[in-house]
């Protein structure tokens, strides 16, 4: 694990770099989730370990990054924050592999910058305004009143269930500061004059579109757009729980030309 100065109070990012060689892919989880938690096993899977270089960012205030409420903790912020890693460690023609928020935060910092990025991998992001459970539930609430009480019970909430999911949620969601987690649950779910759609159809290179067979998605849209879309089956939005194999495969073939739509088993 190294660490990165990201933010100007001086906050780090912790990135765990793994492997030296090509293809780089570089990983962004999901809202309340960690990075290194989400894709360790991911990363460490037959399809992938050992084969390239992976490299995982916690966002600032996440994870074991540090946590800064000084910092706006918007989806472009953050987007910055992975291109800082990207110029800091002197990496191009990089793999962008996000989960659900992770999705829309690599798509923003493929926009940014994409000569950065030669490949573009997505797992079932936020791709409009409005979209996003969890993320709406946290809106919901005002900062300072999420912040007090509603950050806690949810955590709570999460430690009396029995479910997989939830268990490994409830030793993540407290990783997170409240302030980041609202922060950037609003942004993500908000209005913006391009939406991560448009910045996903637009971005030059290829571009793989990951869902969850039980998500039930209407994938139609993409494929029109001339998305490669990857169905896994037998998982809902929690993919890398669902169908590691599945999930790992669906990754690892992201190099090669798909059949659009195709399933990985």
């Amino acid at each position: 694990m190294i660490y990165l100065t990201a933010t100007p109070a001086g906050a780090s990012v912790a990135v765990l770099d793994l492997g030296a060689s090509d293809p780089v892919r570089v990983y962004v989880g999901g809202l309340g989730s960690s990075t290194g938690v989400g894709f360790g096993q991911v990363t460490g899977h037959p399809l992938l370990g050992g084969t390239g270089r992976h490299i995982l960012i916690d966002l600032i205030g996440s994870g074991w990054s540090d946590h800064d409420d000084t910092f706006g903790h918007t989806i472009d912020e953050h987007a910055g924050t992975v291109i800082a890693v990207l110029d800091g460690l002197g990496l191009t023609d990089v793999t962008l592999v996000g989960h659900s928020l992770g999705g829309s935060v690599v798509i923003s910092a493929a926009a940014q910058r994409p000569d950065l990025v030669s490949t573009l991998v997505v797992a079932e992001p936020n791709l409009d305004p409005g979209i996003g459970s969890f993320s709406a539930e946290v809106a919901a609430f005002d900062e300072d009143t999420f912040a007090a009480t509603e950050h806690e019970r949810m955590i709570a909430e999460l430690r009396t269930a029995s479910d997989t999911d939830s268990i490994q949620f409830s030793r993540t969601l407290p990783r997170w500061s409240a302030r980041g987690l609202h922060r950037t649950s609003v942004s993500l779910i908000a209005d913006r004059p391009e939406t991560f759609r448009e910045q996903f159809y637009a971005f030059p290179g290829p571009r793989i579109y990951i869902s969850g067979e039980l998500s039930a998605e209407d994938l139609d849209p993409l494929r029109g757009a001339g998305v490669d879309v990857r169905v896994v089956p037998a998982s809902g939005h929690a993919l890398m729980l669902d169908n590691l194999d599945g999930f790992a495969a669906a990754i690892a073939s992201a190099h090669v030309p798909g059949d659009d739509a195709g399933t990985i088993h």
